[in-house]
C-alpha cells in the first residue's frame, strides 16, 4: 500500500477522464444519429475532459515525484491509455462540428459511410474506456486503497486539505462502495447539472448552432409519435371554424389599418389642393360589401342633377380632420404592435366587423413584420372565440387548448420537455383529456423554456360562454398575458364588465364606429344616388336621413344595410319625408331586435309566408360539408350548398315526383322558371336576412341571430330544431332532382359521386328512418351511377369502381348491398365487390374494411378472395394496379398503420374499434387458410425522411414523389411475401386482444405454414445532392438504383424498420436498436450490395412483369382517348416524363382504335 494521498489523487483524475470520455463519445455518437447535441456542448464536454487530463498529468508527476516503494505502474499506464483516448475523442469532436457548420444534410447523408467508419471508431473507444473502468477498479481495492485503508485516511490529520474529488473517492471507498460510476458521482452529477441548466437556458442559441434540417429529422420513430399524439390532443375538432366561417382577408375593408397619412388621403379621395369634396369614381358599384370604396358624389358632376348636392364633406377642414382622426387610431394600433405595451383592444357593437378586422390583422405581412420590430422572435397566437360554436370554440378551457397547440407547433423540443417534466401527460390523446390545471401548469412552465415573444390575439371577448362568465375569462387573460415576453391584443363588445377591467388595465384601443363612419357615409350615399334623379325628396332630406342612419348604425354596418333598405322602400312607396323620418325613428337601433321587427313586417300577415321563410331558412342552416360539383362540357363548377335550384325542386313535390319516381318529364326552362319565383321568394320572405347572388351565394345575415341561443332567432326559425329530418330530407331530394335535371337537359354533363356519400352521412345521422329513405335514394341514383351520369372522375374513359363499394365501409348498408347481389347471376360482381373492399386509394387516410357478415355473405355469393383484377389509379398512369381482395387486405392494412398521418395509429380503446380489428384478423385468417401459395409476392413502396423513421406510401404517391426533380427522401421498392404481410398484421393487431381468434385450429394451422417471412429491397433512389440537381436536366428520365441480386433482410432489420415483434405478437410498439436510425438499416444493407443505374419506367415495366402487384394499361384493358394523350404529351406531363416508352405505346393503340391517320 502507498503510504500518501499522492496515487488516490492520481486515481481520481484518471476516473474523472474516463467518466467525461464516456459522455462525450456517448454525445459524439448521438451527434452522429442525428440527436441535438451542439457545439457548444461538445466543446463544453471536452473541455471539462481536457482539464481532468491536465489533472491527470500533474498528479501522475507528483506520485512519479514522491519516494513511493511500490508506486503503481498499471495506474500511470491506464493514465496514458486514458489520454490517448481523450486526443482521439476530440479528434471526432472537430469532425462533427465541422459537419454540422456545413449545415447540408443531403450532404451529410450521402457520407453515411465515412460516418459509419467514424461510428466504428467510437465503439471502439467506448470499450476501450468500459475496459480502463474495470482495471482502475481492481487496482484501486486491491492494490490502492481497501475500505480499512479509507477508514484510516478519514482520520488523518490533513484529510481535510486534500481536493474535493480525493475526499469524496476515499469517503466512498470507506463506505464499501467500488462501483465506478459512484466513484465519480458527485463531481459527475455537478457537472451534469451545471451542462443541464446552461443548456435550458441556451435553447434557442444551441439551436441556432445546429442545423435546422438535422433538427428536423433527428427524432425516432416513438419520440415522434409522442409528440404528435400530445400536439393532437390539444387540438379541437373545430378549433379553425371560427376563423374560417369570418369573411375573407382578402374580401375585407381594412386596408387603412396599415397606411400612412398620405396613402389614407388618397384613400379617401382627399386633396388638400382641391375644393375638399369627396369625388366618385366608380359611379356604378353599390355592393354594400364594398367597405373599402371611398367613393361620393363630386359637385362638379352632379351639381345639374336636380340640385341633389350632398354637401357633408364640402369643407376640407372637416373632412381633413375626420381623415386625420382615422389615420391617429390606426396608427396607435401599429405604435402598439412594435411597443412594450402589454394590452390593446378593438371594441365595437355586433355586427361592426372585429372579428373581420382581427382576421385581416392577422392575415397580413405587415403584422408580422412590425411584430418582428418588437421582438425578432416574436410569434403571433389567435384564438376566436364564437357563442353559437361548440364547447371548445366558446370556453375557457378552449382558449387554454388552442393557445398551447398553436405555441407548441413546430416546437418538438419543448414538448418533449414537457413530457419529460410532467410525465403523466404523455397519456393525453384528446381534448378531453386535459384538465385546466394542467394547461395552465404547462403554460407556466413555458414560461422559463420558451424563449419567443408571443404576440396573442383573442377575438370575442363577449362570445365567452355563459358556465365560465366574464370573471374567470378575464381571469385567465391576465394569466395567460403576465409573463414579460407575451402581449395581448383582444376584441369585445361593449360589454360593461369588460371595459370597466380596460380601464383598470390603463390599455390603449379603438373603437370601430369611431373609424368606419366616413365607410357608412359614402355606402348610405351611393344607394341613396340611384333614386336621386327621380325622387321628390330634397337633398336636404337626404342628407338628413343620411346622418341619421349612420349616427343610428353605430358602426354596425349590417345594421346599416338593412335599415337603409327599409329607408329606400319607403322612398319608393312614395313616403312623405314626415313619414320616412318616422320610418327610420322607429327603426330599433339594436341588431337584433332590427331582425325581428323587419322579419315581423314582412310575414306577420300571414303565417305561409311565416313558415315558407322558415323553411328557407333551415335549408341554409344546414351548412353540409359536401359542396356541389358538376361538369358540364368542359366547365367545371363547384358550389357549396344549397343553391338555388336545389331548394326549387326540394319546396316543390310535384317537381320532386316527376324526377325521383319518373312520372313525368320536365323541360329545363320550368326548372329554370321554377329557380325564378324561388329567387322572388326568398327576398321578399326573409326581410333581407337571406339573400341569392348570381353566383347563388347566400349571404347569410341572419347568423348574427346567434339561433341557437336567443329568443329572438328561436322565434324566427319556430320551435323545431335546427337541422330537423323533414328539412334535411327534402333538401337531400332537392339535391337529386337537380342532378337529374343537370344529366338529362344539359349534355354532357355530370355530378361527383359526393352526393353518394351525402345520402350515406344522412342515414348514419338518422338512425332506421333515415335508413330507409336514404335505401330508397340509393336506388334512384345507382341507374346514373352505372350511367355515369354520377361519376368519381372527370372523364368519361376513365374507369369508375362497383356502386356496392362504396356503401361498404359502413356497416349500415349490408342488407342493401346482400339484397342486391343475390339477383345476380354471375359472380364477378361479388368477387369484384370483395377485391375492392380493402382496396388502397391514392391518399389512403383510414383502414377500410368489409363487415364480418358482408364479407361471408359475398363468399355464399361465389366471391373468390384469390382472384386477381385490376384497379385504375390516375396518379399510376400508365399503370394499374392489380391484385387479390387477400392482398388489398394486407396491402392497405401495413399503408395504413404506418403511414405519415398521426390517424393512422391503430385503435384498440374502445369496443367498436376492437371489434373492427377482430374481425379484419378473422376475415384474414379464413383467407390464408385458402390461399395455395403465402409465398406469394407483391411490391411495397416506402420513403425515410433524413434520420426519421420509415414511412409507407400508396405506389402512387411515392411515384408522384419520383417525377420531383429536388426529392428530399430515400424511396425504397420492397418486394414482400404473403407471409410477412400477415405476420405484420398479426404483430399489430396480435396479444391480448387477438388471443381468441389465434388459438382457433384453423390459426393455428395458418401460423405452422408461416416459416420464411421475406422482405428484399428490389429498388432505392437517394436524395439528390445540390451539384446533382444542378447537373440534371428538369426533363430527364428519373433514375432509381435496381439491386442486381438482392438478399432477404435479416429478421431484426424488418423489426425495426416496420416497428414489429414477430416474437411476442404484441401490440405496444417494439423498436429494436434504439441507437440505429431507420437510414443507418438501409445504408448498411445497401452499402456492400452490387447496383445498377436503370430509369423509372424499366423499374415498373420489370416490377409489373413480374406480377408484384401491378400491371400495365394495355393488360389492364384501359386505353385513354387519342386526344387526352396528344394533349398530355405534348404539355410535357409526369406521366409523359417518367413513362415515355409506356405512354408512346398507348398513343398509339388510341390512334389505331380511333383510326387516326398520320400517326407516327
Amino acid at each position: 500500500m502507498l503510504t500518501g494521498f499522492e496515487a488516490l489523487g492520481a486515481a481520481s483524475a484518471v476516473l474523472q477522464v474516463i467518466s467525461f470520455a464516456s459522455d462525450l463519445a456517448v454525445a459524439c455518437k448521438n451527434a452522429y444519429d442525428g440527436a441535438t447535441t451542439s457545439q457548444d456542448d461538445l466543446q463544453r464536454y471536452a473541455g471539462r475532459m481536457s482539464e481532468a487530463v491536465d489533472c491527470v498529468h500533474t498528479r501522475c508527476e507528483t506520485m512519479s515525484n514522491a519516494n513511493f516503494k511500490s508506486a503503481s505502474p498499471k495506474l500511470q499506464t491506464i493514465a496514458k491509455e486514458c489520454k490517448d483516448a481523450a486526443d482521439k475523442l476530440e479528434a471526432e469532436v472537430q469532425y462533427i462540428t465541422s459537419l454540422q457548420a456545413k449545415g447540408d444534410i443531403v450532404k451529410s447523408l450521402r457520407k453515411a459511410f465515412r460516418v459509419s467508419r467514424h461510428q466504428k471508431k467510437l465503439q471502439a473507444l467506448q470499450e476501450s474506456l468500459s475496459m480502463y473502468q474495470q482495471v482502475i477498479k481492481t487496482e484501486l481495492v486491491s492494490h490502492l486503497c481497501s475500505q480499512s485503508d479509507a477508514i484510516y485516511f478519514q482520520q488523518d490529520a490533513s484529510f481535510g486539505k486534500l481536493d474535493t474529488d480525493i475526499q469524496f473517492l476515499i469517503n466512498q471507498l470507506a463506505q464499501g462502495i467500488t462501483d465506478v460510476k459512484d466513484l465519480v458521482k458527485r463531481e459527475h452529477d455537478a457537472t451534469r447539472n451545471t451542462i443541464t441548466q446552461e443548456s435550458a437556458r441556451a435553447e434557442v442559441a444551441i439551436n441556432s448552432h445546429t442545423d435546422s434540417q438535422v433538427l428536423k429529422l433527428r427524432t425516432t420513430s416513438e419520440t415522434k409519435r409522442k409528440c404528435d399524439v400530445f400536439l393532437q390532443s390539444l387540438k379541437a375538432p373545430l378549433m379553425n371554424q371560427r376563423y374560417n366561417e369570418v369573411m375573407d382577408s382578402r374580401d375585407a375593408s381594412f386596408n387603412q389599418v396599415f397606411a400612412s397619412y398620405e396613402d389614407m388621403k388618397t384613400m379617401y379621395h382627399c386633396d388638400p389642393e382641391s375644393d375638399g369634396s369627396i369625388k366618385d369614381d366608380d359611379p356604378e358599384d353599390d355592393n354594400p360589401e364594398d367597405d373599402d370604396s371611398a367613393d361620393d358624389y363630386s359637385s362638379e358632376d352632379d351639381g345639374n342633377a336636380k340640385g341633389h348636392e350632398i354637401s357633408e364633406a364640402a369643407s376640407n377642414s372637416d373632412h381633413n380632420s375626420l381623415v386625420k382622426s382615422i389615420h391617429r387610431s390606426w396608427a396607435s394600433f401599429n405604435s402598439w404592435l412594435q411597443s412594450d405595451d402589454k394590452l390593446f383592444y378593438i371594441q365595437g357593437k355586433p355586427g361592426s366587423g372585429k372579428s373581420t378586422l382581427v382576421k385581416f390583422i392577422l392575415d397580413q405581412e405587415q403584422t408580422n413584420d412590425l411584430i418582428q420590430r418588437w421582438s425578432p422572435d416574436a410569434t403571433i397566437l389567435s384564438y376566436f372565440f364564437w357563442k353559437i360554436g361548440s364547447e371548445e370554440q366558446k370556453s375557457i378551457k378552449g382558449l387554454w387548448c388552442s393557445l398551447l397547440y398553436r405555441r407548441l407547433q413546430d416546437q418538438q423540443q419543448l414538448i418533449l420537455r414537457i413530457l419529460q417534466r410532467f410525465n403523466h401527460l404523455s397519456r393525453h390523446s384528446e381534448y378531453h383529456d386535459w384538465a385546466m390545471k394542467d394547461l395552465k401548469v404547462v403554460w407556466d412552465y413555458l414560461a422559463n423554456m420558451d424563449s419567443r415573444h408571443l404576440c396573442i390575439f383573442i377575438d370575442g371577448l363577449d362570445e365567452i360562454r355563459n358556465e365560465d362568465g366574464f370573471p374567470k375569462l378575464l381571469e385567465s387573460t391576465d394569466t395567460i398575458s403576465m409573463f414579460p415576453k407575451i402581449k395581448l391584443c383582444v376584441s369585445t363588445r361593449p360589454e360593461a364588465r369588460i371595459v370597466r377591467w380596460l380601464k383598470t388595465k390603463k390599455a390603449d384601443g379603438i373603437l370601430l364606429e369611431d373609424l368606419t363612419r366616413y365607410d357608412m357615409l359614402v355606402f348610405v350615399q351611393k344607394r341613396f344616388r340611384e333614386l336621386c334623379p327621380n325622387s321628390q325628396v330634397s337633398s336636404e332630406t337626404f342628407n338628413t336621413l343620411r346622418r341619421k342612419l349612420v349616427y343610428k348604425a353605430q358602426g354596425v354596418f349590417l345594421w346599416l344595410y338593412l335599415a337603409t333598405r327599409s329607408v329606400i322602400e319607403g322612398i319608393e312607396n312614395m313616403d312623405s319625408e314626415n313619414m320616412l323620418f318616422a320610418r327610420l325613428s322607429a327603426l330599433p337601433g339594436d341588431l337584433e331586435n332590427l331582425y325581428v321587427d323587419l322579419w315581423q313586417r314582412m310575414n306577420a300577415k300571414s303565417p305561409v309566408y311565416l313558415e315558407t321563410a322558415r323553411r328557407y331558412f333551415r335549408y341554409v342552416l344546414q351548412d353540409s360539408s359536401y359542396a356541389i360539383v358538376m361538369g358540364v362540357g368542359q366547365d367545371y363548377m363547384v358550389s357549396p350548398q344549397p343553391c338555388v335550384v336545389q331548394i326549387a325542386c326540394a319546396e316543390n313535390p310535384e317537381l320532386q315526383e316527376k324526377l325521383l319516381k319518373g312520372t313525368g318529364t320536365i323541360r329545363l326552362t320550368e326548372v329554370l322558371r321554377r329557380c325564378e319565383d324561388t329567387t322572388a321568394s326568398i327576398h321578399n320572405r326573409c326581410a333581407g336576412l337571406l339573400e341569392v347572388h348570381l353566383d347563388q351565394h347566400y349571404h347569410r345575415f341572419y347568423e348574427k341571430l346567434e339561433t341557437n341561443n336567443t329568443e329572438a332567432g328561436r322565434g324566427i326559425l319556430g320551435c323545431g330544431p335546427l337541422s330537423d329530418f323533414s328539412s334535411q330530407t327534402q333538401l337531400l331530394n332537392g339535391l337529386i332532382c337537380t342532378s337529374i335535371v343537370v344529366a338529362s337537359e344539359l349534355k354532357p354533363s355530370y355530378t361527383d359521386k359526393f352526393i353518394i356519400g351525402q345520402i350515406t352521412e344522412f342515414a348514419k345521422r338518422w338512425g332506421n328512418e333515415g335508413l330507409q329513405l336514404a335505401t330508397e335514394m340509393l336506388d334512384i341514383v345507382r341507374p346514373m351511377y352505372d350511367r355515369k351520369s354520377i361519376r368519381f372522375y372527370r372523364d368519361l374513359w376513365e374507369p369508375s369502381v362497383s356502386f356496392f363499394s362504396l356503401l361498404t365501409n359502413e356497416d349500415l348498408f349490408d342488407d342493401f348491398v346482400i339484397s342486391h347481389l343475390a339477383t345476380e347471376t354471375s359472380t364477378d360482381l361479388a368477387t369484384s365487390l370483395l377485391r375492392q373492399g380493402w382496396a388502397p386509394g391514392p391518399k389512403i387516410k383510414l383502414f377500410n374494411r368489409l363487415s364480418k357478415r358482408l364479407f361471408f355473405a359475398l363468399i355464399k355469393l361465389g366471391a373468390i378472395p384469390h382472384e386477381y383484377g385490376t384497379f385504375y389509379d390516375p396518379s399510376m398512369q400508365p399503370f394499374a394496379r392489380k391484385e387479390t381482395a387477400f392482398t388489398n387486405l394486407l396491402v392497405s392494412f401495413i399503408i395504413t398503420t404506418k403511414g405519415p398521418e398521426i390517424t393512422h395509429q391503430i385503435r384498440i380503446d374502445d369496443e367498436l374499434h376492437r371489434k373492427g380489428l377482430l374481425e379484419t384478423l378473422e376475415i384474414a385468417i379464413y383467407m390464408a387458410t385458402t390461399c395455395q401459395n403465402l409465398n406469394a409476392a407483391v411490391s411495397l413502396f416506402g420513403f425515410i425522411p433524413g434520420t426519421g423513421p420509415m414511412t409507407m406510401l400508396p405506389p402512387g404517391e411515392l411515384i408522384s414523389g419520383l417525377g420531383e426533380s429536388t426529392s428530399r427522401y430515400v424511396s425504397i421498392f420492397y418486394e414482400v411475401n404473403i407471409q410477412f404481410l400477415l405476420l405484420y398484421l398479426l404483430s399489430k393487431i396480435g396479444g391480448n386482444l387477438a388471443g381468441c381468434v389465434l388459438a382457433a385450429p384453423q390459426a393455428e394451422d395458418v401460423l405452422s405454414r408461416i416459416d420464411s417471412p421475406l422482405v428484399k429491397i428490389r429498388y432505392f433512389q437517394l436524395p439528390l445532392t445540390n451539384e446533382d440537381k444542378l447537373s440534371q436536366n428538369i426533363s430527364s428520365q428519373r433514375t432509381v438504383q435496381r439491386i442486381l441480386s438482392p438478399e432477404p433482410l435479416p429478421r431484426s432489420d424488418i423489426e425495426q424498420l416496420f416497428v414489429v415483434d414477430f416474437e411476442g405478437l404484441s401490440q405496444d410498439l417494439h423498436v429494436p436498436h434504439e441507437d440505429k436510425t431507420h437510414f443507418d438499416t438501409i445504408t448498411q444493407y445497401i452499402k456492400d450490395v452490387e447496383t445498377e443505374e436503370v430509369n423509372v419506367e424499366d423499374m415498373m415495366t420489370s416490377l409489373a412483369a413480374e406480377n408484384l402487384g401491378f400491371c400495365t394499361y394495355e393488360e389492364a384493358g384501359i386505353t385513354p382517348p387519342y386526344e387526352y394523350l396528344r394533349n398530355a404529351r405534348e404539355r410535357n406531363h409526369r406521366e409523359w416524363m417518367l413513362f415515355p416508352l409506356a405512354m408512346g405505346r398507348l398513343e398509339a393503340a388510341a390512334a389505331t382504335k380511333e383510326g387516326i391517320e398520320g400517326h407516327e
